[in-house]
């Protein structure tokens, strides 16, 4: 089973997910995708007509959970904090002993053979977002990624045991009410918690294969080529032919003020044909979806703003204000005695 969450506002992207899914397994059975919605049902359009199952969390968690969880998050984290709820409550639905989640920005190339085969000798499978350190001063740089998390909660596979019912346990545990965005607390929605997993579960796979989990964070790190009817992707510091594609997440890269990496300068997809010519195959899967349906229904949970993204000169200057107020904070005052 193939499992993603999402909002009413962001079912455009979660149809082009699934449409990826089915283009390349158009035997799976109906139930093989699920749209755990982390929000209100009713606001759907009447007349809308959802392909996929869809599993809101209004069915999976009490009203008087759901009221608290929304005064204390952005709709973003509010999501964040219902992932291990949906994804548990997804596993119990479906006899698979295989459950996979990926963001709704995510769009497959190819079947989702090679998770399987590598959950025959693993429970979890993780990606993280870089596989070396960075060669330059362009940002994100290591310190970032301790911010927001080594491993990318955009992607989580999971095989059924005893070991895994333990470890969305103890994530929806911790990740339920501490799933803000607050660096200087150390807090980073349910994927700083992923940090944790490789130490404290048995059989957790990291899978550093370049072609899994293409992003606007280690682009920078592959190199695409377009090779008749698929894409091939290699690192750019060795010799070696590419591998085929598998999986790309495009947060961040059709709309660069979402997700985690709003200020990242290392990548710049105008200077990449590939990135864009990628960019826009997807972009026009997701117009396939009708997206203008849904684009202006608010998300019924998550009742803090989202933070604006700011730029230019209006960056430079908050940045400068902080500085002074930092400056002033620290200035010794003289005793009086």
């Amino acid at each position: 089973m193939l499992v993603t969450v999402c909002t009413i506002r962001q079912l455009p992207q979660a149809l082009a997910l699934g449409a990826s899914f089915r283009q390349h397994q158009p035997d799976a059975p109906a139930d093989a995708f699920l749209i755990g919605l982390a929000d209100d049902p009713s606001r759907l359009p009447a007349d809308v007509a959802i392909p996929h199952p869809i599993l809101p969390i209004t069915d999976v968690l009490p009203p008087e959970r759901l009221s608290a969880l929304s005064a204390m998050y952005t709709p973003t984290e509010f999501a964040a904090a219902c992932k291990p709820h949906l994804i548990q409550a997804a596993m119990a639905r479906t006899s698979d002993d295989v459950v996979v989640y990926a963001d709704p920005n995510c769009w497959f190339y190819g079947p989702l053979t090679p998770i399987k085969d590598r959950l025959e000798q693993a429970n979890t499978l993780l990606t993280p977002h870089i596989t070396r350190a960075p060669a330059d001063a362009f940002q994100p740089d290591e310190k970032y990624f301790q911010n927001v998390g080594l491993y990318s909660g955009d992607f989580l596979a999971l095989r059924r045991s005893a070991e895994t019912d333990r470890l969305l346990l103890w994530w929806q545990d911790r990740a339920t009410d501490r799933a803000h965005i607050n660096f200087c607390n150390g807090s980073c929605l349910d994927q700083i918690w992923l940090m944790h997993v490789p130490v404290f579960f048995r059989g957790v796979s990291v899978v550093k294969d370049p072609s899994w989990h293409v992003a606007v964070w280690n682009l920078p790190q592959r190199r695409l080529t377009r090779q008749n009817d698929h894409w091939l992707v290699s690192d750019p510091t060795q010799s070696a032919d590419g591998q085929r594609l598998f999986f790309v997440n495009f947060k961040g890269l059709s709309n660069p003020d979402d997700g985690l990496f709003p200020y990242q300068t290392r990548l710049r997809p105008a200077d990449r044909p590939d990135v864009q010519t990628l960019l826009a195959d997807y972009q026009r899967q997701v117009a396939a979806s009708d997206g203008v349906r849904f684009s202006g229904i608010r998300p019924a949970f998550g009742q803090r703003p989202e933070p604006m993204i700011i730029r230019g000169w209006r960056r430079i200057t908050v940045q400068s204000l902080r500085a002074v107020t930092d400056f002033v904070d620290k200035v010794p005052l003289p005793v009086i005695r």
